[in-house]
């Protein structure tokens, strides 16, 4: 990865934002805070415009033959580059040297977008995420217990 400092802000974010399976609550959540921290007193900000979430289920060596392990992956694809609650775009040199000096990230690739960051949040340049950026989260189940518990709920309910 390239983008070490980016890299450590996604993992920060990733692990106080709601899970996937939230998908309203985890949008408002990353509309809401940017990479650069929940105190972030900038005027620009950067965002995850959007996100590819992959999950998987694989074998748990340690815990065969009922173990398992749940992987969930998450991909940012768009970043967002927000001058905070100003209609205006930020001067060229001032979203350079964030782009840049911040996150090492090359601000030619950032376009402007009509509609500004969400509820008003200010003027919004978008560009694709680095390749490379990535977060996963690793969680050990066992497939006897969640057949148990299943087996328990259904016959509950009927």
């Amino acid at each position: 990865m390239s983008h070490p400092q980016l890299q450590d802000a996604l993992e920060q974010l990733m692990v106080r934002a709601p899970s996937a399976l939230f998908k309203r609550a985890r949008r408002l959540y990353l509309d809401k805070y940017p990479l650069d921290g929940r105190d972030c007193s900038s005027a620009l900000r950067l965002f995850v415009a959007e996100e590819q979430v992959e999950e998987s289920v694989e074998p748990d060596p340690e815990r065969a033959p009922q173990g398992k392990i749940a992987v969930v992956t998450i991909r940012p694809t768009r970043l967002a580059l927000v001058h905070w609650h100003q209609n205006e775009a930020a001067s060229e040199q001032m979203c350079s040297d964030y782009l840049q000096n911040t996150w090492g990230l090359d601000p030619s690739c950032f376009e402007a977008l009509n509609d500004p960051w969400f509820r008003n949040g200010g003027h919004q340049q978008q560009a694709p995420a680095p390749d490379g950026l990535i977060w996963t989260r690793r969680s050990a189940f066992t497939a006897e217990n969640d057949a148990s518990e299943l087996n328990q709920q259904t016959l509950g309910a009927q």
